[in-house]
């Protein structure tokens, strides 16, 4: 390293170390990663600022390793500069010194050696003796210091003065203060006595060379490293500047060749707040232009994908018509504008439920049902008026909210209906089949009632309109009590005596095992008692029971029911399937509820399988998968029914504790000539396989496909082909 930038260093090491000792000094050595931190945490996160930041760290790296260079070049230069001059001057004290050391003139010497003092470079030149301990003669600059060399060792001068080598051997030192000092030789040569009276050809002779003495030259360079450091430093000054214009400069084009891609920060920010009401520009450069075309494509996508779900939330996915929950808002609004009416400018709601419904499901299949509904869905929308409101309500029943009607223009609108369904005709299976239909009406009129008292009415009045002969429409009157009495809103206060005399009735259908099982499983079907002594099939209730609210008292009930069952058969191999319903698992402390029931009859936690429909579970998956996994750690298992509806849900089983998968009937019904069915059947046997789950197979039609169920891997059949419901438990 050059001398001067060896100082410096030292200089700004002592600096620092001298400035940690201040009070507060280790923690303003802080502050440097402190800005840095706080730029991390808080600085702009463009890419122009990032680039920008590289750019200015580059460009500080490139300007120290440039001044570093240029310091140590320049210093080299300078030392090897001196050095040549110094051997230069060493080389004319040798040429003048030579003659007057054979005369032994001290002071022709000195007066020889002061040709010197007219090089400031000079500071001090010495003629040594042979032993290099004397000085003969010296030359000493009068002003500025002199460095204190190390003497050197008599060993050092024996190496000095050998003479023979071929070059003089020299020693060159350099001292902390930009000085350098160099020793070297001087040699006499001498011719032998060759005889000159006795020549003789036979003798040989030859020069002598020996050391007569030495030559120390000191000299001083520190001006000019001083001048060259302030030169340097100057330098370094204007090539800061330039840089700094320069970065300056190129901030500037770098911002402009980046504002198209700046501009996309806007729309980019409100595409992430959510907002996809958002055109981004595809003008301008090649990438950036590509970049825009890319994100209005994810935009438009975003657009329907958002207008799908806006779709399927107010949409019933069968029929395409409005859902229960879009109605129920729209009738609460209607509602409202009446009471703050005065009862003036009525509405009215009529309640639509298929004649026998029940009849296609059980003698066709759900796919049958399916498609009658999708069908009588389209005929019926044919007669809605333009600013009427027609909707899915759930399973088999249908409502309508008529505005400005009145019980005139009511009548000739339910009348069109019955006329319009009396011309249709449901094939099926070859099968020709009336359909018919019943109709209540309730006048939406009463600044009183609210949404779901008028709905009750509307309940009240279909089922009014079936004991009348069904295939009719009843308008609700709340003047004739009578009525009111008698079907007291319906089903509701019929559903009520029910649960409060525990009159529900369950039936059992068990599950074949395909393979070797453990265990006797049977699903628990609820049922209810009718006039003449019969069953009703919850078909019939289960919509009003869910309209009113009453699901959760019944599967309570239905529950309890089946843990006093297996408590009294005492076969801890019986295992019982129960239904729960939404409502159900909205009860407050689920698990303390079943544990006690449990706990009462001494049962094990392994005999209930609770069931829950996959359609419930997809759109409530997280807030089940707490209270299914408390459940299911305490050794309770679940079932999802209707399981291959929505292909897509192996994403959500691996996040619930599943350990049955019942497959949707639609595709166990006809699995022994559909193709399609039995890859979809393969492929959740498989999955459900790796998932270490149970899989069941609902409606099960015949030998084939009980056969073909067992080569696919399913473990457990059901269905009617196998064993009907009963009302009670046949082991085997």
């Amino acid at each position: 390293m050059p001398l001067s930038l060896a100082k410096l260093c030292d200089t700004v090491k002592a600096r620092l170390n001298r400035f940690r000792t201040f009070p507060g000094g280790m923690e303003f050595r802080k502050i440097p990663q402190a800005i840095i931190d706080r730029y991390a945490r808080n600085g702009p996160r463009s890419l122009a600022n990032r680039i920008l930041l590289l750019q200015f760290v580059w460009t500080i790296c490139i300007y120290m390793l440039v001044i570093a260079a240029l310091w140590f070049a320049t210093n080299l230069i300078i030392e090897s500069s001196i050095r040549h001059q110094g051997e230069g001057w060493i080389a004319k004290l040798d040429q003048l010194g030579i003659p007057l050391y054979a005369t032994d003139n001290p002071a022709q010497l000195k007066k020889s050696i002061s040709f010197l003092r007219d090089f400031p470079e000079v500071a001090r030149a010495k003629y040594l003796d042979e032993t290099g301990k004397k000085i003969i003669a010296e030359y000493t600059r009068k002003s500025g210091l002199i460095d204190d060399f190390a003497p050197l060792t008599d060993d050092m001068f024996r190496k000095l003065g050998r003479v023979d080598v071929d070059q003089k051997t020299s020693i060159f030192e350099k001292s902390g203060h930009s000085q350098m000092r160099i020793i070297m030789p001087i040699w006499v040569k001498s011719i032998a006595n060759d005889g000159m009276i006795d020549y003789s050809l036979n003798r040989k002779t030859g020069e002598r060379t020996e050391t007569i003495g030495f030559i120390e030259l000191v000299l001083d360079y520190s001006k000019i490293t001083s001048d060259l450091n302030r030169n340097i430093f100057y330098a370094s000054m204007l090539i800061a500047v330039m840089m700094l214009v320069a970065a300056i400069v190129a901030r500037i084009m770098i911002r402009w060749a980046l504002m198209p891609l700046s501009e996309l920060e806007e729309p980019l920010t409100r595409l992430a707040n959510g907002e996809t009401d958002v055109t981004v520009k595809t003008s301008g450069d090649k990438e950036i232009a590509r970049i825009g075309i890319a994100l209005n494509t994810t935009i438009g996508a975003l657009k329907e994908r958002d207008e799908a779900l806006r779709r399927l939330a107010i949409h019933d996915a069968l029929t395409g018509l409005m859902n229960r929950a879009y109605f129920v808002d729209r009738l609460g609004h209607e509602v409202g504008r009446v009471a703050r009416a005065g009862g003036s400018g009525s509405s009215a709601l009529l309640f639509f439920d298929l004649d026998r419904f029940k009849n296609i499901n059980d003698n066709y299949g759900h796919a049958a049902g399916d498609r009658l509904l999708i069908q009588v869905a389209k005929l019926l929308s044919q007669r809605i008026r333009g600013n009427d409101l027609f909707a899915r309500y759930g399973g088999d029943e249908f409502t309508l909210l008529a505005y400005d009607a009145n019980r005139n223009n009511i009548r000739e609108i339910a009348e069109s209906f019955i006329a319009l369904m009396r011309d249709y005709v449901f094939y099926e299976a070859g099968d020709t089949i009336k359909i018919y239909f019943s109709i209540g009406i309730t006048f939406i009129d009463n600044g009183i009632l609210t949404t779901q008292e008028y709905l009750k009415e509307a309940d009240a009045a279909v089922h009014q309109a079936k004991m009348l002969g069904r295939n009719g429409y009843h308008i609700f009157t709340r003047d004739t009590h009578g009525i009111t009495e008698e079907t007291g809103v319906g089903w509701h206060q019929r559903l009520l005596d029910v649960l409060r005399k525990e009159q529900t009735i369950l039936y059992y259908q068990p599950l074949y095992g395909l393979k070797v099982q453990h265990e006797n499983l049977y699903e628990v079907l609820l049922r209810l008692p009718d006039m003449e002594q019969k069953v009703i099939s919850p078909v019939a209730f289960m919509s009003a029971a869910e309209r009113f609210g009453l699901m959760e008292e019944f599967d309570s009930q239905v529950i309890s029911k089946a843990a006093l069952v297996l408590a009294e058969l005492k076969n801890p191999q019986v295992v019982l399937s129960v239904n729960c319903s939404e409502q159900f698992f909205a009860k407050d402390d689920i698990p303390g509820f079943i544990d006690k029931i449990v706990g009462t009859h001494h049962l094990e936690p392994r005999q209930f399988i609770f069931e829950l429909s996959q359609s419930y579970i997809m759109r409530n998956i997280d807030g089940l998968q707490a209270i299914l996994t408390v459940l299911a750690q305490r050794g309770y298992r679940f079932a999802i029914d209707d399981f291959g509806a929505d292909f897509g849900s192996f994403n959500y089983i691996k996040k619930l504790p599943v350990h049955f998968l019942k497959i949707d009937g639609t595709l166990i019904e006809h699995i022994a000539v559909d193709k399609i069915a039995q890859r979809t059947v393969r492929a959740i046997v498989d999955v459900a396989a790796e998932l270490n789950i149970q899989t069941i197979a609902k409606n099960v039609a015949d030998a084939s496909g009980i056969t073909l169920l067992r080569e696919l891997g399913v473990d457990y059949a059901q269905g009617n082909y196998i064993a009907a419901p009963s009302p009670a438990i046949v082991q085997s």
